[in-house]
Parts: structure tokens; sequence; C-alpha cells
């Protein structure tokens, strides 16, 4: 009866535990809605008008400029920017050229030169922002800048987490309740059909990255090592390595490059402006089109090869176009056997 009696007690205990612990382990599990789509993403360039012309260039006439504006910022003073939205191939581009003033996309073009600072996602009402803010602030995320633009046709309030050391990107969010829709009208339409397809970065390691975006509410990242064919380099054959890492949590996967063995562009990127977001990838019909199309306009294929078994399902070709010269973050282009 005793020895009945104890093991009744062991395993109340156990289950108890593990009760316990469950609602913590389902809290760490569930993303927020949130997270699945990208509202935005912030671009820092030199020059937006050259940036304009380069991608109007490359087939996206849906651009709009919205000139020179005034914003404000809780963290410092108010300052001046040019502005230009774009959707290019489904991906809404706010192109941020600083012009006055101290902030922190002044202070990201003087440390890491062109590129994408951060990508943005949208709550629907000052409750659910606030909501949002308290608990990453319960987890330790501290706010990088809290910053409203004045456009002519209506503000756009922005809060930026302090995401950038440990995740490689801003974290950003966009208040719907109280900013104007600034891509109302354009649309997805480009010369050669050309969809996104990834939102991609280039980075030394996955680890403490995939850990640090799980502890915000994004999945951890999925690891592969890809096998590559017919690999190149600037024209020329070479042998280059990645490790990928994949986070396929929303509308548009992430893609986090790891450089292995170069000659490779992830790694040109990383010595040129450190870790962050590298390019986006667009979905191709006929990828040969494309790169003649590229090429005689001057851009150069900087990097290339394929997978799988040539003209089997599961199969398929991915192309870089340099594009440095237009804002410091890449292309890739993507076709797949079907």
């Amino acid at each position: 009866m005793f020895l009945l009696t104890f093991i009744v007690m062991k395993y109340s205990i156990i289950t108890l535990i593990v009760l316990s612990v469950l609602p913590g382990l389902c809290r760490s599990q569930v993303m927020p809605d949130h997270f699945k789509r990208v509202d935005q993403t912030i671009w820092v360039v030199s020059d937006v008008d050259s940036v304009i012309v380069r991608w109007k260039s490359l087939g996206f006439n849906q651009i709009r400029l919205i000139g020179n504006v005034n914003a404000s910022s809780k963290k410092s003073r108010n300052f001046t920017i040019r502005m230009a939205v774009a959707n290019l191939g489904g991906a809404n581009i706010n192109w941020i050229e600083p012009v006055s003033g101290n902030s922190v996309f002044s202070q990201f073009l003087k440390s890491k030169g062109n590129g994408a600072i951060s990508l943005v996602h949208k709550l629907n009402t000052t409750e659910q922002l606030q909501n949002e803010l308290k608990r990453l602030s319960g987890i330790g995320v501290k706010v990088l800048d809290d910053i409203s633009i004045t456009t002519e046709s209506g503000n756009l309030d922005y809060i930026f987490k302090d995401t950038q050391e440990n995740g490689k990107y801003v974290l950003g969010y966009i208040n719907n309740e109280t900013s104007t829709d600034i891509y109302k009208g354009l649309s997805a339409d480009n010369r050669h059909h050309l969809k996104l397809n990834q939102y991609a970065f280039a980075i030394n390691k996955a680890e403490d990255i995939s850990t640090y975006w799980s502890k915000i509410g994004f999945p951890e990242f999925q690891i592969n090592h890809p096998e590559l064919f017919n690999t190149e380099y600037k024209g020329k054959l070479v042998d280059h390595k990645l490790i990928q890492g994949w986070q396929r949590h929303g509308e548009i996967a992430y893609e986090w490059c790891i450089p292995v063995k170069g000659p490779i562009v992830y790694e040109d990127h990383i010595k040129l402006h450190g870790e962050g977001i590298h390019h986006l990838a667009f979905s191709v019909v006929d990828m040969d089109a494309v790169l003649r199309d590229y090429e005689s306009l001057g851009y150069i294929n900087t990097m290339g090869g394929t997978w799988g078994e040539k003209g089997k399902p599961g199969s398929g070709r991915y192309e870089y176009i340099g594009l440095e010269n237009a804002g410091g973050v890449t292309m890739e282009l993507l076709w797949s056997f079907r």
C-alpha cells in the first residue's frame, strides 16, 4: 500500500511539473500574426533620385517620389529626409535619403553605407502596438527610436526596436491607426513579371541570431547545407559554398546566408556593409531574357548556379545582379523547374 501511494505521489508531482512548464513552451512557440507579413522595407540611400532612375531602368515603374519631408524623433532633434516609395514585385520599399539633422537613418548611412535598415510590420491599432511594445519590453528589447514623418498625404508613425546588433537588422513597426497608406495605387507590376520570393540576409554565423529572433517570436532557423552545381562568380567557374538558415513563417520566406567558401557575394557584402539585409529574391519566368536585358544596360551578373538534377522536379537556377550603385541591396533571380 505504501509503495502504491509513493508511485501515485511521484507521478502526480511529475505531472504538475510538466503542466507548469507547458504554458511557457506554448507561449514561446506562438508567433504574433503581424510577423507573418512585412509591411515595408526601410532602405537608406545617399541619393534617392539616382536610385529611382536605376530601378526604373530594371523595369520597376511603380515608384512615387515623395520629396523632401520633415521628421520628428523622440531621441534626437527634428531632421529632414528625401523620400520615395516603390512596389518592387510585391515588396513595399521606403527609400530614405538623410538630408539634414541627426537620425537613425543618417547614423546607419555613415556606419554601413547604402542599404536596408529595417523590416517593418503593421499593427492596426494603437492598443495593439502598445501591447506589442510592452511584450517586447518584458523580454528586454528596447526602443531604438520613435519617429514620425510628415508627408502631404499624412503622417507615418514608426517605432524602431534596438535589434541591429543581435539580430542584424532593425525590427520596425508602423501604426495603421495613425499612419497614411503611402503605397496606395502602387502595384507589383514590372517589365519582366518578377515576383518577390525572399527577404535575405548575409551573416557570419546562425546560432546566436536564430536564438535571438526566436526569443522575440520568430521561428528558429531551419539549417540547410545546399548542394549546388555550375557555380559561378563574376563569370568564372568557382566552388563557392554556403549554409542557409530558413524562416518560413509567413507570406515571404527569410533566407539567412552564411558564406562558407568564397568567392561569394555574401562575404563581399559583409566586408563592405557588415552583416544585415543583403538581397531581395524574385521568382522569374524567363531567366535568360532578364539577364540579357539587364546586361545590355550595364548591370553585372555577379554570381549564379543551379540545384537539383537538371530538367527534373526540384531543380532550379539562381543568378545575382550586382546593384551596389542602385542602393546597396542586390537582387537574386530564381527559376524553378515545373
